[in-house]
């Protein structure tokens, strides 16, 4: 799946909670988009601050 699916995911669940129709709304529970959106953002912030500084040691 994509990234953007579970921002989109835990939106979803934050404006329909409550709501009859949450479960046919909502894929993932919150804390499993919550914890999807950390850690893609740890993988990525990582490799970018990797490539980066590599990049910056070639010029």
């Amino acid at each position: 799946m994509l990234p953007m699916t579970y921002c989109l995911d835990l939106c979803r669940a934050v404006v329909c909670a409550g709501a009859p129709e949450y479960a046919d709304v909502v894929l993932f529970d919150p804390w499993v988009n919550f914890a999807a959106i950390a850690g893609l953002t740890a993988v990525f912030l990582v490799l970018g601050a990797f490539f980066f500084a590599r990049a910056a040691k070639k010029k």
